[in-house]
């Protein structure tokens, strides 16, 4: 209670509250907007990373090769999980037959992740410190990633960038299939592991 008797704010006190409120609302949601872009974004390369990790089971529990298909249609990529039919390994002559079976997909990225692209920016060096490049999926000339019913993997990366730059990559090793989900860190100029 103030003095003489009367309880509240004034009006100018209130008016300093509200300006207050204002200015840091309008300083939070640049942040906000960056955050959410790159929660997008870590999103899209945990799903292609869970979708690798399931092909690699799939592939031991089937004892077949399973690979993760990447097919570039109306300028935006897809991917899909198929599994060997005749013995000689997913590849896309015998998926476009009938012989290699589609499990999964295909599924749209962009589409599911708004906001979210398979790209990479030309002029940062790979996870292992490969050349830079414009190719944002690195899996040999076919862009499959394929898994053998022992767990080994076409090793190779694929890179995701939100639409404020946030980039991320998800890298397979060969020998050990292992996937793992890498982010840029571009004040330190490194990738770190997620």
């Amino acid at each position: 209670m103030r003095r003489g008797g009367t309880s509240g704010y004034s009006l100018i006190e209130l008016l300093l509250v509200v300006a207050a409120a204002t200015t840091l609302a309008s300083l939070a949601l640049p942040l906000t907007g960056v955050s959410t872009d790159a929660g997008k974004a870590r999103q899209a390369a945990s799903f292609v990373a869970t979708r690798l990790r399931l092909a690699r089971q799939q592939a031991v529990a089937r004892t077949t090769t399973v690979g993760l298909v990447f097919d570039m249609v109306n300028g935006r990529w897809s991917v899909r999980v198929c599994a060997d039919g005749n013995s000689n390994g997913v590849r896309r002559a015998d998926i476009g037959s009938g012989v290699d079976r589609c499990l999964e997909g295909p599924h749209d990225l962009e589409t599911m992740f708004p906001g979210v692209r398979v790209a990479v920016d030309g002029s940062l060096e790979g996870p292992a410190g490969e050349p830079p490049s414009p190719d944002a999926i690195r899996f040999g000339a076919s862009d499959i990633a394929s898994f053998s019913s022992s767990g080994s993997c076409t090793a190779g990366s694929l890179f995701l960038r939100s639409s404020h730059g946030v980039q991320y990559a998800v890298r397979v090793a060969g020998v050990t299939g292992r996937t793992r989900l890498l982010r840029y860190n571009a004040s330190a100029g490194s990738w770190d592991e997620m």
